[in-house]
């Protein structure tokens, strides 16, 4: 599953795959941080968002699992440093494919989860990736509910109705 915090429907949108780490070199080159599992969406890019500002990508390497960028007007440390802590967006139309039962997180970020009995048990509001599957943070009426994303947990994605059932094990969902 690849990551990234934003939501929205638009083929269009803009993705958020990283974050800028800080300047590499004395020519302008950027270290990011990638939020994706692949650096497929950065190869993908010939463009690419930091904060509002739009830039070409001249080149792009990967360096110790992070990527390292040259973009278009960015040609001294001076420039790059100014770009260190932006938010690194693509089109989601650069984002690789997915198979039929994988989300990208922002699809998920937002959306309402329900108990397979109907029990409201409030919003996801963010993801942990813990290495043998990733954890949703829930949050509503209950606090905050913790939830492997695992089958037999996650019965049903609905995206188009922006919810998830649920089949939580009994425990995980206080005084419930």
């Amino acid at each position: 599953m690849a990551s990234g915090p934003e939501s929205g429907k638009s083929r269009n949108r803009l993705i958020v795959i990283g974050k800028v780490a800080k300047a590499f070199g004395i020519r302008g080159e950027i270290r990011i941080t990638p939020y994706t599992e692949s650096f497929e969406s950065f190869e993908r890019s010939a463009v690419l968002v930091l904060d509002e500002s739009t830039y070409n990508v001249r080149a792009l390497r990967i360096h110790q699992k992070s990527v390292l960028a040259t973009l278009e007007g960015v040609d001294t440390r001076e420039k790059a440093e100014k770009l260190v802590g932006a938010f690194v967006k693509t089109g989601e139309q650069n984002l690789p494919p997915k198979d039929e039962d994988e989300y990208y997180w922002f699809e998920l970020i937002g959306m309402q989860v329900l108990t397979v009995d109907g029990l409201f048990l409030g919003d996801i509001t963010r993801i942990t990736p813990t290495g043998a599957n990733d954890v949703l943070h829930v949050v509503g009426p209950y606090g905050e509910v913790l939830l492997p994303m695992v089958e037999g947990i996650v019965v049903a994605v609905d995206l188009p109705n922006n919810e998830m059932t649920v089949d939580p094990l009994e425990g995980l969902i206080p005084d419930a």
